[in-house]
């Protein structure tokens, strides 16, 4: 069968017309970061001293464990990658995965594919042409990379090299969702499944850039890196491995699309019980089903991720004992442990806020897909659902965020001991941005993918607001910057109660739009 007769043209204009604004969203985020990240770096780094001082910072495990191993650090090149590190190795591989998964499984669960295939389109071409979107996405992306470091005078192959492997990497995570959209059948398991294996990879890679063992060729952020564009001498290899990663999880995935039925996956759904258990005929107790599988695994990630960078205190402490340069970077605090924590403990608070909106996408699944009215038809009343459903998402960040804090006081030194209560001080800047996802599902249900916008610009704060020298204000804008450096800084008492009345306001705003708003049919 030709690829003509399965449909994948007519499946690839409709993907196009309908999800290049999800695509254009993240090419504009990825890619204006990053050029506004080479603009300011060019301006702070100007003679060799320069660079050989920032090189020298990037020697500290620390620095390796968060931004992986800086290859080429006396260069613009080498720099910018290692600033935009953090991003580049969460952001990208989250692309690849998600702009799949919202044209595949997410399609359909809600039947939508179901239509499609009726009129003759193939098994596999809705996969097809989802990887191919997502591809040319991320092509895209590395082009702009690269066009920005030639723009500022770095070589051409260099900066293509470091394009393409932002690429690759980005499609070997859309060839993950691929493979594990045939073994599950709900979207959410899907981008739990990849959040998984991003955060497994993730760990891997800062073990063996801290201790240079083998566990880093188990990851793929580190074949992205092992490129070293901006040494002089780009290799290549890593590069080829990658793209035979990607390609071999892309045709699995489309092997076992071909074997299974629609609406159906590999792994078989376990038959549920006879009759329900008194939780599960709660409104509540439905909720908590839903979210405890994506919960869970928020929660343990954050603690193991806390784990693995608070073992790493003792030695950060000693780098910063002898390079006050590096103790600025982490903030400069009184004591090298508590510089370094905060800066890990600020990690736990972007998990929990990412366990947010997982859940609050939730929500939405749930209107979209055709399974609230009917919910709602019952003796459910829509506050009722919404409280459920929004207390059990909230909970799960919290404690997301506690598990980060327990993580860092197990295995930090033990001359910091305020490290929960340090934890529970972000409590109300997870409160805040919950509040928000919830306005913007109750009033304006068709923007509530803003949450992801709201959950960049923190992120963009934390990692290169300093960086970019942005005005105090706009940086406060964030709830995490607003709170403080804790346990470094004071918290900031008015901006916790700030937040709080906002998140009052937001939360009724939201429970009010919900109420008066139409439910689809």
């Amino acid at each position: 069968m030709t690829i003509a007769r399965t449909g994948f043209t007519a499946i690839l204009r409709m993907q196009l017309r309908t999800g290049w604004f999800a695509a254009l969203i993240w090419i504009a985020a990825l890619g204006g970061g990053y050029v506004a990240t080479v603009g300011a770096l060019d301006g702070l780094y100007n003679t060799p001293e320069d660079f050989a001082s920032y090189e020298a910072l990037t020697e500290d495990p620390a620095m390796a464990a968060i931004n992986g191993t800086a290859y080429g650090a006396d260069t613009l090149g080498g720099v910018a990658a290692n600033e935009y590190g953090f991003i580049v190795a969460i952001a990208v591989p989250l692309m690849g995965l998600m702009l799949v998964n919202r044209h595949t499984r997410a399609q359909e669960e809600r039947g939508l594919l179901e239509l499609l295939r009726s009129r003759g389109v193939g098994a596999r071409a809705p996969w097809s042409a989802a990887t191919l979107v997502a591809v040319l996405a991320l092509v895209v992306v590395g082009a702009i990379m690269a066009v920005t470091l030639v723009a500022y005078g770095v070589p051409a192959d260099e900066a293509l090299t470091y394009g393409g492997s932002i690429a690759v990497l980005g499609t070997v995570f859309a060839g993950v969702a691929v493979v594990v959209g045939q073994l599950v059948r709900r979207a959410s398991l899907v981008t739990g499944a990849g959040i998984v294996v991003l955060g497994v990879s993730y760990v891997t890679r800062a073990i063996g850039d801290v201790h240079g063992s083998w566990w880093k060729w188990l990851s793929p952020l580190a074949w992205q890196q092992e490129t070293r564009p901006f040494t002089g001498d780009p290799r290549l290899w890593p590069l080829g491995l990658t793209v035979v990663v990607a390609a071999a999880l892309i045709g699995t995935g489309l092997v076992l699309a071909g074997r299974r039925d629609l609406g159906a996956a590999m792994f078989a759904s376990r038959p549920g019980p006879t009759r329900a258990s008194g939780l599960l005929r709660t409104t509540f107790g439905v909720a908590v089903r839903d979210a405890a599988g994506s919960a869970a695994a928020w929660i343990v990630g954050a603690f193991a991720v806390s784990v693995v960078f608070g073992a790493f205190t003792d030695d950060v402490a000693d780098a910063f004992a002898g390079n006050q340069d590096l103790a600025r970077i982490f903030g400069g605090g009184d004591s090298a442990q508590e510089s370094y924590l905060a800066f890990c403990l600020l990690l736990s608070v972007l998990m929990a806020m990412g366990c947010l909106g997982q859940g609050l996408g939730r929500l939405r699944a749930e209107e979209t897909g055709g399974r609230l009215e009917p919910t709602l038809a019952r003796s459910v009343t829509r506050s009722r659902w919404l409280a459920a459903q929004a207390s059990v998402t909230v909970v799960a960040a919290v404690l997301a965020l506690l598990a980060g804090g327990l993580g860092l006081w197990l295995t930090s030194s033990d001359e910091v001991d305020d490290l929960m209560s340090s934890a529970v001080a972000y409590v109300p800047a997870v409160l805040v941005v919950a509040a928000l996802g919830i306005a913007l599902f109750g009033i304006v249900p068709r923007l509530s993918a803003l949450y992801w916008a709201a959950f960049g610009y923190i992120v963009f704060v934390a990692f290169l607001g300093e960086t970019l020298s942005l005005p105090e204000w706009t940086m406060r804008l964030s709830p995490a910057y607003a709170v403080g450096q804790v346990p470094v800084d004071q918290v900031s008492a008015a901006a916790e109660w700030t937040m709080l009345a906002a998140t009052a306001v937001l939360a009724v705003a939201g429970f009010i739009g919900f109420r008066q708003r139409d439910i689809p049919r």
